[in-house]
C-alpha cells in the first residue's frame, strides 16, 4: 500500500499555498525523499505565482536529476518560465534557446511525447514577444524538424502543427477532443484541457506573429482561462498576458 502524501493530494488539488506549506513540513521529514518533495514544493509555489522563490529549488532538483540522467531536460522549462514570469525576459529566453538546441543536437532526449514540442512552443513565444527574429526562426526550424516525425501526432505536436499551418483551427480542436476520448473516461476533461491550453497558446503565439495582437490576446485568455493543468507551463505565460503589469 502506498503511504499517502499529504502535500502531493494538496498540490493535485490546486491548494498551493497550502501544498508549500505542507512540504516545508515534509521536507526535513522525510530526507529519504528530498528530491521529490523539494519538487512538489517548487511546482506548488509556481502555481502559488511565487515564480521568483521557485526558481533555486527547481535549479537544485534539475541539476540533481541531470547528473542521475543526463539526457534529461531536469527543470529548465520550468526555470525558463519562472524567470520570464519573474521579469527577467532575457534570462528566460537564453535558457529555453539553449534547451532547444540541446535537443536540436540529441544532446538532451527526454522530452515531452511529441519529441520536444513544448520547448519550441515557448521558445517561439518568447521570442516573437521580445522581437528576436533569430530566434523565431530557430524555433520555427526546430518544429518544422519535428513535425516531419511520427511523434508529431502526440500532444502537443498538433499544437505546433496548426502554427506551421499543417493543421486547421478545426482540425486541431477536434484532434484535442478525439484524442482525449481515448484515455480513460474519469480522466477525459482533464486531458483535453492540457490539450485544450496549448493549442490555445500556439493559437495566440501564431496570432502575434501574424501582427494581430488582438487575436492574440483573445487566445491567451482562453488558454489562461482554462483550469490550471499542473503541466502545461504555456499556461503561465498566457496567464501573464492576461494580468495588468
Amino acid at each position: 500500500m502506498t503511504n499517502p502524501n499529504p502535500a502531493l493530494q494538496l498540490m493535485k488539488s490546486r491548494r498551493f499555498v497550502e501544498a508549500i506549506a505542507a512540504y516545508r513540513k515534509q521536507l526535513p521529514e522525510q530526507p529519504e525523499k528530498k528530491w521529490s518533495n523539494m519538487h512538489g514544493l517548487a511546482e506548488s509555489l509556481m502555481g502559488a505565482g511565487q515564480y521568483a522563490e521557485a526558481i533555486p529549488f527547481f535549479e537544485e532538483v534539475s541539476a540533481n536529476g541531470r547528473s542521475e540522467l543526463p539526457p534529461s531536460a531536469g527543470c529548465l522549462e520550468q526555470i525558463s518560465v519562472c524567470h520570464w514570469m519573474a521579469g527577467d525576459r532575457q534570462a528566460a529566453l537564453d535558457i529555453i534557446r539553449e534547451l532547444v538546441l540541446a535537443v536540436r543536437d540529441g544532446r538532451i532526449t527526454f522530452t515531452d511525447f511529441a519529441g520536444g514540442v513544448s520547448q519550441g512552443l515557448i521558445l517561439c513565444y518568447m521570442a516573437i514577444t521580445l522581437r528576436s527574429i533569430a530566434d523565431v526562426d530557430l524555433a520555427m526550424n526546430y518544429l518544422k524538424k519535428l513535425a516531419s516525425r511520427p511523434r508529431i501526432k502526440n500532444w502537443p505536436g498538433p499544437a505546433a502543427q496548426f502554427l506551421l499551418g499543417g493543421l486547421t483551427f478545426a482540425e486541431a480542436m477536434k484532434n484535442a477532443a478525439d484524442t482525449a476520448q481515448t484515455k480513460p473516461e474519469a480522466d477525459q476533461e482533464g486531458w483535453k484541457q492540457n490539450y485544450l491550453a496549448a493549442f490555445f497558446f500556439a493559437a495566440g503565439t501564431e496570432r502575434r506573429m501574424a501582427g494581430d495582437e488582438a487575436g492574440a490576446r483573445r487566445f491567451f485568455l482562453e488558454c489562461a482561462s482554462l483550469p490550471y493543468p499542473l503541466v502545461e507551463y504555456e499556461w503561465h505565460l498566457a496567464k501573464g498576458e492576461t494580468t495588468p503589469a
